[in-house]
């Protein structure tokens, strides 16, 4: 390779990166004001919902606790 090829591939690699940065400081911000927009209602939601009386005819049938173990069942 010559040495204006690998100047060529350099300044290729480096507008690349610089897109890059870019590209993903855009869609940071854009992540954060979403997530600065939505916090306030998931606050509302959770006090709602936490606020609100249970359901007259809920009944629990069965309480199943799951255990994830190495230990083997045998007959």
């Amino acid at each position: 390779m010559t040495t204006g090829e690998i100047l060529v591939i350099a300044a290729a690699a480096a507008i690349f990166i610089i897109i890059n940065i870019i590209m993903w400081s855009i869609i940071a911000k854009k992540e954060k004001k979403a997530k600065e927009k939505a916090a306030p209602q998931d606050k509302m939601t959770a006090v709602q919902l936490s606020s609100r009386p249970a359901a007259a005819q809920f009944e629990l049938l069965e309480n199943t606790v799951i255990v994830h173990t190495e230990d083997v069942i045998s007959d």
